[in-house]
């Protein structure tokens, strides 16, 4: 057999110069994109039945929780705003200033008046524990009550009731069928007679709130709707019960428009009440006027004027000079006048601090010259916001914003109008001076007319005045009447609520979409962080990036039962597969590929180094290179047993010196392959493993054989298998893809960075072609015909 261990000289072009060039020029691989959903959609269909799993189990919880879910029925209501329109104001006095804006109707909407009233018409703030005893409650009413938890016990045997507080633990009432149930809490119940019929007792819970409370529940139901500057708002109402939410809505679309109606008719009587006090006072003056000048006139009617008998009350028709005088000295006494009256009502008002409406009567203040102006808008404005406060004040708190706001703007008018005064006053006497002046000058060509002339030229102003302001009282104090009598609310109801047919909201399908999407985010979330935590070997990057191996080949998952010989499919991944390898570890070699010596490893046990190590061999073999096959797994090899061949003599008995090496090589059935197997198993076999005749042997059948190929231990399993790495000078490193630990893996590696070892690359054995792995498989259709029956691969039994 010596003879032909010889081996055959090949092409020198295979592994020649130009060749080595070529590697030692040749350009890096372009980096390959990866998507960045491989490893989610790999993560997912790994692990997809749990997530079908969590998916039905949340799925089946959301259609679960639907039992627990009741329909919503939504009832709608619409009213008309009849904002303010200044054309409004011509068409005669019965119109008058909106009595809210209309962004507070959804405040006088959700008001405790409007919300307490309803709670009390539909007997909402008693609520029995069992809805069956709800028609024991239609003719009950409270006024001042205790609220609680109650309990009312019915014998109908004997015809009594018992009423027991259970928050107090007292019985609070007791009587017959006759009486009034809960006179001592402050009820008026009268419990059906039809209830006492029949024998035992009968037990009935509930739950007194107040109105208050009630009706705020009610208001967290109701919506009010209105779209920007719209006439029309908009109320709805959702409760379980379709009739019992039309009932509510009309209820409070009923309470509600009495209530402004109500508010509305309050605005009015308080501003014609307020008109006709200052009509009131308006009369007086206009009286006292009147009576002045009837007096002067009476006084006056026996004097002459100007040496002839002048008829009381006839006017002077002089030069202008003339007429200029009288004006300049009527004027003076008005202001003198004024000045006076002034000076008595700017001490009232300083010491009432309430604004004087006699101050408008005053004549610079009702001639309405550009000096009085501000005083006279004071007034005005004082009148109109002690009006809308008292207005605000019916609806809202004291403490709500919009009412304090007024509250400031009262108090401030109250005490800018003694100033407002004041300055009237300092303006009046300064005026004053100034005519006294003027009038002094022109007394001297003027003295012979008739003071009475003057008076009663003064007299009749002051009357016309009063008059006119009479007047002009009177007739927006009739307008006000008129307004009261035929108030209107500024809303119009113009849709009432309806029951509807189906519910208007229906969640059911919405918990279930909530529940089935919540599983699918979990699941994926599970199976994504399983991925994360999972400490094997699964994708490629984890070979390359973080043990730092390049791929040298993949090898497909071997069917469970076996490789199905009549299969081409299966056959040609297969054998394509080893053929890739064949020529990765070819190239790889330090000689051009002429010799080829390299030790197979995994880091752990069944990984699928045997296999990978004897389909190798074989392709090796197939290409017509004289190939030996060792097996160098001293502890637990079984490569004799794949091909058929008995384990002894073997590796250990050579390197124990008992047998030559001729006398280990054993032909197999498959041409150009021989085997040498792991030997008689020994205690000693680690030692013989380092020993200096493992380098003799490699060197040896690297001298007569083209292929050298040695299984080893894993690596997990002592120095074995880094002895023989050392020896073969390169390493094949098979990694199992979802059982190889990465961990324990780079860390057996790491000690080959203290070796004289070539590592080649890895080995990704057992892949699915799919995810990540779908492109290391080959095109079907372009093997040869005669290729799978006279070609072998080898398996594991």
């Amino acid at each position: 057999m010596a003879d032909d261990l010889v081996p055959a000289l090949h092409d020198p072009s295979f592994g020649g110069s130009q060749l080595q060039a070529w590697e030692d020029h040749r350009p890096p691989m372009p980096a390959i994109a990866r998507s960045p959903l491989e490893r989610p959609v790999a993560a997912v269909r790994r692990f997809k039945w749990l997530l079908l799993l969590i998916v039905a189990m949340s799925a089946g919880g959301g259609v679960a929780a639907t039992r627990f879910l009741t329909a919503q029925y939504e009832v709608v209501s619409r009213f008309m705003i009849e904002s303010d329109n200044p054309m409004d104001a011509k068409a005669g006095p019965i119109r008058t200033m909106g009595l809210l804006s209309s962004d507070d109707w959804s405040q006088l909407l959700r008001s405790g008046r409007i919300a307490d009233a309803v709670a009390r018409q539909l007997n909402l703030y008693v609520q029995p524990d069992n809805s069956a005893d709800a028609e024991l409650f239609d003719h009950f009413s409270a006024d001042q009550f205790r609220a609680g938890k109650y309990q009312l016990a019915i014998d109908r045997t004997r015809g009594r009731w018992t009423l027991t507080r259970l928050s107090a633990g007292v019985v609070t009432d007791s009587g017959t069928a006759a009486d009034t149930v809960g006179r001592n809490a402050g009820f008026r119940w009268a419990v059906p007679r039809w209830v006492f019929s029949g024998s035992g007792v009968r037990t009935v819970n509930f739950t007194v709130t107040t109105p208050r409370e009630a009706g705020r529940k009610l208001a967290n139901n109701l919506t009010a709707t209105r779209s920007g500057e719209s006439s029309f708002l908009v109320l709805s109402f959702q409760d379980t019960d379709p009739r019992r939410a039309a009932r509510t809505l009309n209820t409070w679309d009923s309470v509600f428009m009495t209530v402004a109606t109500d508010l509305k008719t309050k605005k009015l009587a308080l501003f014609t009440s307020t008109l006709g006090d200052q009509l009131h006072t308006a009369k007086l003056s206009l009286d006292s006027a009147e009576v002045a000048l009837s007096s002067f006139r009476v006084n006056t009617i026996t004097q002459p004027g100007e040496n002839i008998a002048i008829a009381a009350g006839l006017k002077e028709t002089e030069d202008p000079v003339k007429k200029d005088y009288f004006e300049k000295t009527m004027e003076y006494d008005n202001v003198k006048h004024d000045i006076r009256l002034l000076q008595g009502l700017i001490s009232n008002v300083a010491k009432d601090s309430v604004p004087s409406d006699a101050l408008l009567q005053i004549q610079s203040v009702a001639s309405g010259a550009p000096t009085t102006l501000a005083l006279r808008q004071a007034l005005q404005d004082y009148h109109a916001k002690e009006a809308e406060l008292v207005t605000q004040r019916i609806v809202l708190e004291d403490e709500h914003p919009t009412v304090r706001t007024l509250i400031v703007q009262v108090r401030t008018l109250k005490q800018k109008i003694p100033a407002l005064a004041a300055d009237l006053l300092t303006s009046l006497k300064t005026k004053a001076a100034d005519d006294s002046i003027r009038i002094a000058s022109a007394g001297q060509n003027l003295q012979k007319i008739p003071e009475r002339t003057i008076e009663e030229e003064r007299l009749t102003r002051v009357r016309d005045m009063a008059a006119g302001l009479h007047k002009e009282l009177q007739t927006r104090f009739a307008e006000a009447q008129l307004a009261e009598k035929s108030a209107t609310p500024d809303i119009r109801l113009l849709d009432t609520a309806v029951a509807p047919l189906q519910p208007t909201k229906n969640t059911a399908p919405k918990v279930i979409f909530m529940a089935f999407a919540g599983g699918v985010g979990v699941a994926l979330a599970l199976a994504i962080l399983l991925d994360r935590l999972d400490g094997r070997l699964r994708y490629l990057e984890q070979a390359t990036d973080e043990l730092g191996l390049p791929i040298a080949g993949t090898v497909p998952r071997f069917p469970k039962d076996g490789i199905d010989q009549d299969s081409p499919e299966q056959m040609f991944q297969l054998l394509e597969s080893f053929r890739s390898l064949r020529m990765s570890v070819i190239h790889a070699s330090g000689n051009g590929g002429n010799r080829v010596s390299v030790a197979i490893s995994s880091p752990a046990p069944a990984e699928g180094k045997s296999l990978i190590a004897a389909n190798l061999a074989m392709s090796f073999a197939d290409a017509g290179l004289r190939t030996v096959l060792v097996d160098g797994d001293t502890r637990r090899g079984r490569l004799h047993d794949m091909f058929g061949l008995s384990n002894t003599p073997g590796l250990t008995d050579y390197l124990d010196s008992k047998v030559a090496l001729l006398d280990v090589l054993r032909p197999t059935t498959q041409e150009n392959l021989l085997l040498v197997t792991s030997g008689t198993r020994r205690r000693r076999s680690p030692e013989l493993l380092t020993s200096p005749m493992l380098g003799a042997m490699v060197n040896a059948l690297r001298s007569a054989f083209e292929v050298v190929i040695f299984d080893t231990p894993p690596l997990a399993a002592g120095v074995d298998g880094y002895s023989i790495a050392a020896a073969t000078g390169s390493l094949l490193v098979v990694l199992r893809v979802g059982k190889t630990n990465r961990r324990m893996a780079a860390e057996k590696l790491r000690m080959f960075e203290r070796l004289p070892v070539d590592v080649i690359g890895a080995v990704l054995n057992g892949i699915k072609l799919e995810d990540g792995y779908r492109y290391y498989g080959y095109v079907p259709g372009y093997e040869a015909e005669d290729e799978t029956p006279g070609t072998a691969v080898a398996e594991l039994n």
